[in-house]
C-alpha cells in the first residue's frame, strides 16, 4: 500500500510538472507573439510618421512616392468632411475651406453639387412656376439696376394675360385666324403727330403684335421687323416699339403707355427673341415719326405721373420720385 501510494504521488508530481512546463511554453509563446505584434506596430507607426513628415515636406511638389501618402490622406480627410457638410439647398452658399492641394478640385465639386441641386429643384418645379421663373430671370437681366420701377415688380407675378377672353373682340380673333393670343394688355397709344392719347389693346401672338381699337386692328408689328424696344430708366410706363419706316405698310414707331411695362416688355422680348434689343434710356427717347421726321420723349421728375405735349413739339413725361426709405 505504501509503495502504491508513493507511485501515485510520483505520477501526480510528474503530471503537474508536465502541465506546468506546457503552460510556461504556451505563455512564453503568447507573450512572444504579443511582443512581436507590438514591435511590428511600433515599426509600422514609425514608418508611417516618417512617410507623413516626408510627404508634408514635399507637399508642394508633383504627386510622387515621397508625398503620395500625405496627399492621399489630405484628400480623403477633406472629402470625408465635405460629405458631412454639403449644402442642403441652392441658397446655402457655405462650403468647407479646401486645402491648397484641392482648391481646383473643390471648385469643380462645388459647381457639380450646385448643378445637381439645381436639377433636382427644377424637376420639382411645376410647369407654370417654371415659366414664371424664366420670365423673372429675363426681366432681371433686362431691368435690374437700370429701371427705377423694377424692384417693385419682383414680388408680383407675371400674368398670362391682362385681358379676359371676353374683353377681346370676336371679330379680331377671327381676323387673327390660326394665330392665338398669347398675351393681351390695355395700353394708351400716343399719336406720333400731336401725341393725342388713344386707348388700345396690345395683343401678342407667336409671330407678331397687333394694336386693336375695339373691333379693328389698327397696326400689325411683325417680330422679324421689330428694330428695338425703348423704355426709360424712370418709374413710368412709357415704351416705344421701333418699326421700320421704309415699308409703306408699316406705320412707324409705336409710342405706348402701359401700367405693366416690365411685364409687357419681358414677354414681348421673349416672344420676339429680342431680349438684347431692349434699350433703357437714361435721358430722352427718340422715335421715328416718318422717314424724315423724328420725335422725342423727354422725362422730368415730379410729384405724380403726367404725360402731355411739351415745348418744341416734344412729348413730356413727368415721373414720380421713388422714395428709398
Amino acid at each position: 500500500v505504501t509503495l502504491q501510494t508513493s507511485w501515485r504521488g510520483y505520477r501526480e508530481r510528474a503530471k503537474y510538472q508536465r502541465i506546468r512546463h506546457a503552460v510556461i511554453v504556451i505563455q512564453s509563446g503568447w507573450r512572444g507573439m504579443k511582443a512581436r505584434r507590438r514591435a511590428k506596430r511600433r515599426h509600422e507607426a514609425a514608418q508611417l510618421i516618417r512617410r507623413f513628415i516626408k510627404g508634408f515636406i514635399y507637399r508642394h511638389e508633383e504627386y510622387c512616392a515621397e508625398n503620395d501618402y500625405f496627399v492621399d490622406h489630405v484628400r480623403y480627410s477633406f472629402l470625408k468632411n465635405l460629405r458631412k457638410n454639403l449644402p442642403k439647398n441652392v441658397l446655402d452658399k457655405n462650403w468647407p475651406t479646401p486645402p491648397t492641394l484641392l482648391v481646383e478640385a473643390s471648385e469643380h465639386l462645388q459647381r457639380l453639387h450646385m448643378r445637381n441641386m439645381v436639377i433636382k429643384y427644377c424637376r420639382r418645379v411645376q410647369p407654370e412656376w417654371k415659366k414664371q421663373m424664366m420670365q423673372k430671370v429675363v426681366a432681371s437681366e433686362i431691368f435690374k439696376d437700370q429701371k427705377d420701377s423694377y424692384p417693385y415688380s419682383v414680388g408680383r407675378l407675371f400674368l398670362d394675360s391682362r385681358l379676359e377672353r371676353e374683353q377681346i373682340s370676336l371679330k379680331v380673333l377671327q381676323t387673327l385666324g390660326s394665330e392665338k393670343v398669347q398675351y393681351g394688355v390695355s395700353v394708351i397709344k400716343y399719336d406720333r403727330r400731336g401725341f393725342k392719347p388713344r386707348p388700345r389693346q396690345l395683343l401678342l401672338t407667336n409671330t407678331f403684335a397687333v394694336l386693336v381699337d375695339r373691333t379693328k386692328i389698327k397696326q400689325r408689328m411683325d417680330y422679324a421687323a421689330l428694330r428695338g424696344i425703348s423704355v426709360s430708366s424712370h418709374c413710368d410706363g412709357m415704351v416705344v416699339l421701333h418699326m421700320p419706316c421704309e415699308d409703306n405698310k408699316q406705320k412707324g414707331d409705336a409710342v405706348l403707355h402701359c401700367s405693366h411695362v416690365i411685364e409687357l416688355v419681358t414677354k414681348l422680348a421673349m416672344m420676339a427673341s429680342k431680349t438684347n434689343y431692349v434699350n433703357i434710356s437714361l435721358g430722352s427717347i427718340r422715335f421715328a415719326v416718318s422717314r424724315t421726321k423724328e420725335g422725342i420723349i423727354d422725362f422730368i421728375r415730379g410729384s405724380e405721373l403726367k404725360v402731355a405735349k411739351g415745348k418744341r413739339g416734344h412729348l413730356l413725361v413727368t415721373t414720380p420720385q421713388i422714395s428709398t426709405t
